[in-house]
């Protein structure tokens, strides 16, 4: 019995170990984390609802992109990842996404800030391990996610 057990643990251990880990991204804790690291200047420009809606522009610009998913049933995510593609993203891209959607919105968002917001982005996305290696070979600059 005391075999069976451990060879059960040994092996989930096994797959665990070979299983490419998911990480998840939590608005509210990336909110936060932008928003306690914002340079005074523009702590004073933008509120937390700024802050979050750069966020969820950027995240939607990475799910077009292929490189982010809502989670199960997220069709847009779905058809860029059957592109069969490395999911590669550009920062200049991103930023360009973004300052159009800024503008579409009415916010008073410009691209220094949304250069900021998605640099302490980065940061997050590097502290719960989000970041893949950069995209050096392709010719882009950015990295995956």
């Amino acid at each position: 019995m005391v075999g069976l057990a451990a060879y059960a643990v040994m092996r989930a251990s096994s797959r665990l170990a070979h299983t490419r880990a998911r990480a998840v991204y939590d608005l509210y804790e990336a909110v936060e984390f932008v928003a306690e690291r914002l340079p005074d200047a523009l702590s004073a420009k933008l509120s937390y609802d700024d802050v979050e809606a750069v966020l969820l522009w950027r995240l939607d610009h990475l799910r077009l992109q292929g490189s982010a998913t809502y989670g199960r049933g997220d069709v847009a995510a779905a058809e860029a990842e059957d592109r069969n593609e490395e999911a590669v993203t550009s920062d200049d891209d991103s930023v360009d996404y973004v300052l159009a959607r800024a503008t579409e919105s009415g916010r008073d968002v410009d691209a220094l800030d949304v250069v900021v917001v998605l640099d302490l982005e980065s940061q997050y996305l590097d502290a719960i391990g989000a970041l893949g290696p950069p995209a050096e070979e392709s010719g882009q600059q950015g990295g995956t996610v």
